[in-house]
C-alpha cells in the first residue's frame, strides 16, 4: 500500500508520482497490489496534519489494519536547488519495522524520472523480501497465500511455510536486517488464480498449523513423495489432483435451538391459534466437491408444550414435536475469486417440516406435514477479522400439505417460507462459532371450508461449526 506522497510544494509533485509508482507496482509482478479507498477515509481525519500522521506508528499501524496490506511504501520528495532529494521507506504493518528506506538526490525534477528513481529504489527492496508470499486465510489443511498466475507460479507448485520468530535491528539505521524463522510446513498448489492460489498440506515440520501471515517460500520441486493420509508431526501425505481440489473438505455444525411457535386456524366466522416455547437441537453439514459446487444437509428437532392464545379450544393445551429436514445441492459463486471472501450461494433441495401436535380432531389440530422442491439464496461476507454475517432466503415451489388425521383435506394453496440471519466467529483454522436468528412459515388455504391454516416459527440458535 502506498502513502500519500509528501512535497515540498504543496502536493504538485507528489500526486503524479503517486500515480506513476501505483500504475508500476499494479503491473509488477513481484506483488500483490491493490488499491484501497479506506485509506482516504482513516487519513481525512489527519488532513491538518498529515505529515505528522504519517509519522505516527499508531496511526500507520491502524492503515495497515484498515487496508489490509502487508506493508506500507512512504514517499517523501525535498526540492532542492537544482534536483531532488527522494526518500523511499517500506515499512511493516506495525507502522515501525524498517524494512528498507534509501535517500538519494536527483539533478532533475522531471515527474517520469522522479517516479522511475523509486520503482528502481522499490525494485532492489524487491530482491531483499525475505519471502514470497503471505498466508491470507486457512481452511483445514488447506490455505490461500496472496500470490498468483500473474507472478508465474502454476498447479504443482511446491512451497515451504514458515514463521517469523525474531527480528534483528541494525543498531545504528534502526532497519531490520535479519529475520529468524521456524519452518511449519510443506504444502501444493494446486489451484493458482491470477493474483492468489491455494496450496494443500503434504507434511507439517511442527506441531503447530498453519496460521495466516505466515510466510511462503516457493520450491519448485516437484519430486514425488510417498502418498500417506495420516497428517501427524512428521509424516509426509502426498494427495493426488483429485483430493487436492476441496472434494473431501466440508464442515459439521451442531446448534442448540430456542425460540418459539403457533399453529392458527383462520376461517371467515372465527380465529383461534395455539403457541408457546420451543426447545431443540440442530445439525447442519456440507461437502464441498469443487471449491464452488456442494450438497448439504440440514436437520432439527424440536419439542414444546403450547397453550391456547386465541379462541375456544376443548383442550387448552397441546405438546409439539418439530421436525426440519433439508437436503440440498447448490453452487457457490465467489466474487473475489477465493474461498475467503464474500460468497453467494444458489441451491435447490428437497425439504419437509413436520408439526407433531397431537391429534384433536374437535379442535381442529392433527399432525402436519408441508413437503417438497425449495430454492435458496445465501449470502455470507467477512465484516472484521474472523467475523462474517450471513442472510438466507428460502422458499418452496409447489410445496404439498398432509395431514395425519383427514380433518380439513387436499389444500388448494401451500406457502413455505424460511428466512435466517446471521453470523460466525472463526475461533480456530478448524472451528468457528456460530449464531443465527431463523423465521419459517407455512400456510394452507382450503376454499372448499374457507379455512387457513398456518404454522410460524420465531427461532434463535447457537452452536459450533467444525470443517474436515
Amino acid at each position: 500500500m502506498i502513502l500519500p506522497v509528501r512535497d515540498s510544494v504543496g502536493g504538485a509533485i507528489g500526486f503524479k508520482v503517486y500515480d506513476l509508482v501505483e500504475r508500476y507496482l499494479k503491473a509488477s509482478k513481484w506483488c500483490y497490489y491493490q488499491s484501497n479507498s479506506e485509506i482516504i477515509n482513516i487519513l481525512t481525519n489527519y488532513k491538518n496534519t498529515l505529515d505528522q500522521a504519517l509519522n505516527n506508528p499508531e496511526v500507520l499501524k491502524i492503515v495497515s489494519e484498515k487496508t489490509q496490506a502487508g506493508s506500507l511504501i512512504k514517499i517523501k520528495l525535498d526540492s532542492m536547488a537544482k534536483g531532488m532529494n527522494i526518500e523511499v521507506t517500506v515499512l511493516g504493518p506495525n507502522g515501525k519495522d524498517v524494512y528498507f528506506n534509501q535517500v538519494t538526490a536527483i539533478e532533475s525534477d522531471e515527474i517520469e524520472v522522479i517516479a522511475q528513481t523509486v520503482n528502481n529504489w522499490l525494485d532492489v527492496y524487491e530482491k531483499n523480501i525475505p519471502y514470497d508470499a503471505r498466508v491470507v486465510g486457512v481452511l483445514g489443511t488447506q490455505f490461500t497465500i496472496d500470490l498468483g498466475q500473474q507472478a508465474g507460479i502454476y498447479n504443482g507448485y511446491e512451497i515451504n511455510v514458515v514463521r517469523p520468530v525474531k527480528k534483528q535491528r541494525h543498531p545504528l539505521l534502526k532497519e531490520i536486517v535479519e529475520w529468524r524463522t521456524m519452518p511449519i510446513a510443506t504444502a501444493k498448489l494446486f489451484h493458482v488464480g491470477q493474483s492468489q492460489a491455494q496450496a494443500k498440506i503434504l507434511k507439517y515440520e511442527r506441531e503447530t498449523l498453519v496460521q495466516v501471515d505466515d510466510w511462503i517460500l516457493i520450491s519448485k520441486n516437484t519430486a514425488d513423495v510417498k502418498n500417506n493420509e495420516s497428517l501427524e508431526y512428521g509424516v509426509q501425505i502426498r494427495p493426488d489432483d483429485e483430493s487436492s481440489s476441496f472434494g473431501k473438505l466440508g464442515f459439521i455444525a451442531g446448534y442448540l435451538n430456542l425460540g418459539s411457535g403457533s399453529a392458527r386456524i383462520d376461517n371467515s366466522s372465527s380465529g383461534k391459534e395455539i403457541g408457546g416455547l420451543n426447545i431443540g437441537v440442530g445439525l447442519a453439514a456440507e461437502i464441498w466437491a469443487t471449491r464452488n459446487y456442494w450438497a448439504g444437509l440440514d436437520i432439527d428437532k424440536h419439542f414444546g408444550s403450547h397453550s391456547k392464545k386465541e379462541g375456544t379450544f376443548n383442550s387448552d393445551s397441546n405438546s409439539l414435536s418439530f421436525s426440519k429436514f433439508k437436503l440440498k445441492v447448490g453452487y457457490r459463486y465467489l466474487p473475489l475469486g477465493f474461498f475467503y471472501g464474500p460468497q453467494l450461494d444458489g441451491y435447490i433441495g428437497y425439504g419437509s417440516y413436520t408439526y407433531g401436535y397431537d391429534n384433536k380432531v374437535a379442535d381442529g389440530i392433527t399432525e402436519t406435514v408441508y413437503k417438497g422442491i425449495f430454492l435458496g439464496g445465501k449470502g455470507s461476507m467477512p465484516i472484521i477479522k474472523d467475523v462474517r454475517a450471513h442472510l438466507l432466503i428460502e422458499f418452496m415451489l409447489s410445496p404439498g400439505y398432509e395431514e395425519t388425521l383427514k380433518i380439513y383435506g387436499e389444500a388448494d394453496t401451500v406457502k413455505s417460507f424460511n428466512l435466517e440471519v446471521g453470523g460466525s466467529y472463526q475461533y480456530s483454522p478448524n472451528t468457528a462459532f456460530v449464531g443465527a436468528m431463523e423465521y419459517i412459515s407455512n400456510s394452507a388455504e382450503f376454499e372448499n371450508s374457507d379455512t387457513v391454516v398456518k404454522h410460524k416459527n420465531l427461532n434463535f440458535k447457537i452452536g459450533a461449526s467444525f470443517n474436515y
